[in-house]
């Protein structure tokens, strides 16, 4: 599902990104990408650090989509950082883009369009980090970090 939703906005954000930052239609179709991968990454780390009910909260409309709450305040410094070093443009720019984007996405996140999760098994399927194998797919890597499984 969140793939869905990134790809849904992707022609509405990358037009508001265009129109209000200096980018160029080839560097906002870039910043665009690094904005989804980004986003993934951000709310899986959130999951693999155990941080379930923040997740869980952001995403059924029960927390803040501002750089207040902690994990999209995380999400918006990693996009930063990431969109300067991987488009090379400043961190002005970089900031312009992620304030566009993230609340961009994070509204759409916590819509109720998306729906609602009932646990953490349902919030990791509607996001569509389960798979078949649910949490135990998201978190099985846990092991390997540590050296064993």
């Amino acid at each position: 599902m969140l793939d869905q939703i990134l790809n849904m906005g992707k022609e509405h954000m990358a037009k508001l990104i265009h129109e209000q930052t200096e980018l160029d239609t080839s560097k906002t179709e870039e910043a665009v990408g690094v904005t989804k991968d980004t986003v993934i990454d951000g709310l899986k780390g959130e999951l693999m650090k155990g941080n379930f009910d923040g997740v869980m909260d952001l995403f059924n409309g029960n927390a803040s989509t501002t750089t207040s709450n902690p994990i999209v305040n995380g999400i918006t410094n990693s996009l930063v950082t990431n969109l300067a070093g991987k488009l090379g443009i400043s961190q002005g720019i970089a900031q312009q883009v992620a304030n566009i984007a993230i609340p961009f996405i994070m509204n759409k996140l916590s819509s109720k369009e998306t729906g609602q999760a009932s646990d953490k098994n349902d919030l990791i399927e509607q996001l569509g980090f389960g798979g078949d194998s649910g949490i135990g797919g998201l978190l099985g890597g846990l092991g390997g970090l540590f050296g064993g499984r």
